[in-house]
């Protein structure tokens, strides 16, 4: 149990030191060596060996489990409870870490549920785990990838960012480095059948950068970069219809000022870029907590958790921080606008915004889940069986699968937890 507790601080103290770090491109990291110092424009890094799936006696026994099921209540099965799980294509893609006591690095194991007939898939592991970016967490072509950190994130060496791909369908985990200099929070999207990554490299002469990984050959190049001048820091990537989307924050005197939009096509050319002040900061100044236009650039400073455009106008964005916004870029106004006790739906489906409830349910009431169609908010109707149970996290993945993560609310030694899978 101890070092379940450990994981969850270790997390959070993570996050608050590496988010600090991206307020500005050029800001303090960790020392490179002489040999790590120098990095090539264009790099090309050729597939990792293909690891086998793993079998459960690779993997200490759980300590607990939770169960999983449909939306009508029926058990499809039952997971680590110590997972951190997204929904993907006809199940449940899930990590498990292992870490000794008082360790920053530990073993990740990685596994997919499949609800079809409840088969739970070890696919590999990764030791001296650093930090996954499972907001980042998507599908492509029917394989599942993720960002990892191999190293420890407090040290004074570089840590390598690993893109891990899964393969359901023939079981097996491929590692494939992007870059020796890799941070926490890294971004991805998958766009005209390949995979952007943004990284932000903070030893390095450009140091924002973004990678193409190519499905078909396996290789990963550096296909943009920014230089390390103080004024520019890549926030994340989103897919478009022939190109992609980045969210780049401009910098003066150290602090954010202004967030744009930019648009790229396919070949990496600019095609657009955009302000997005003017829309964002009327919209989140209201929330709670902020006092005036200051505390809102102040804000875009935060390493963005997850990011999104739906049909070429409707920007999704939250950070870290307190901002959750739904902009519509053609009508110049915002949709939706809440603090942090809503979250971004992740995974790759349709993006949205779930609220997590700190107490139970009222009777024939249940979690607020809301999303867009035809420009308009609408909620997902879903209530748990028992209305003692809140809403922790939910995904969406491309096929329409749904996970819901609820607890009950007590000690998490003692309390329950579920999982609701259903396909729509």
């Amino acid at each position: 149990m101890k070092k379940r507790i450990l994981n969850t601080v270790l997390c959070a103290v993570l996050a608050l030191a590496l988010t600090a770090s991206m307020a500005a491109c050029g800001s303090a990291g960790k020392e490179s060596t002489p040999d790590t110092q120098t990095q090539p424009e264009k790099t090309e890094a050729a597939p990792a060996k293909t690891e086998p799936a793993g079998t459960a006696a690779e993997q200490p026994e759980p300590e607990k489990l939770m169960e999983v099921l449909d939306k009508d209540g029926k058990r499809l099965g039952a997971i680590d409870a110590n997972s951190s799980c997204t929904a993907v294509d006809g199940g449940i893609f899930y990590s498990v870490l292992e870490m000794a006591e008082y360790a920053q690095t530990g073993t990740a194991y990685y596994h997919f549920f499949r609800a079809a007939d409840g088969k739970d898939i070890l696919f590999g592991s990764l030791e001296d785990w650093g930090y996954e970016a499972a907001f980042a967490r998507t599908e492509l072509d029917g394989v599942i990838y993720t960002l990892a950190l191999e190293g420890n994130a407090f040290d004074d060496k570089q840590d390598t960012l690993w893109l891990l791909a899964f393969d359901p369908a023939a079981e097996t985990m491929t590692k494939y480095a992007v870059s020796t200099d890799g941070f926490a929070y890294a971004a991805m999207a998958a766009a005209n059948g390949k995979l952007l990554i943004m990284n932000h490299e903070l030893n390095a002469a450009k140091c924002d950068k973004v990678y193409e990984f190519d499905p078909a050959s396996g290789a990963v190049r550096e296909v943009l970069s920014f230089p390390d001048d103080g004024k520019v820091s890549l926030r994340s990537v989103a897919a478009a219809e022939d190109g992609f989307y980045l969210l780049r924050l401009g910098i003066s005197g150290g602090m954010p000022e202004e967030l744009f939009l930019d648009c790229y096509d396919s070949a990496y050319n600019l095609k657009d870029s955009q302000s997005l002040n003017s829309l964002l900061v009327p919209a989140a100044k209201e929330l709670p907590g902020f006092e005036g236009e200051a505390e809102v650039l102040s804000e875009f400073g935060m390493s963005v958790g997850g990011f999104a455009v739906q049909d070429g106008r409707y920007l999704f964005y939250e950070n870290f921080g307190r901002i959750r916004v739904i902009i519509d870029l053609r009508a110049g106004e915002a949709l939706f606008a809440d603090e942090d006790l809503w979250n971004m739906v992740h995974g790759g489906g349709e993006p949205g915004f779930y609220e997590i409830a700190f107490a139970p349910y009222g009777a024939g009431e249940g979690p607020r889940i809301v999303s867009l169609k035809d420009g308009k908010l609408e909620s997902l109707p879903f209530s748990p069986a028992d209305s003692r149970f809140f809403l922790q996290a939910v995904s969406r993945a491309a096929d329409g699968t749904w996970l819901m993560r609820l607890a009950d609310g007590a000690p998490a030694a003692m309390g329950e937890e579920l999982l609701y899978l259903w396909t729509e």
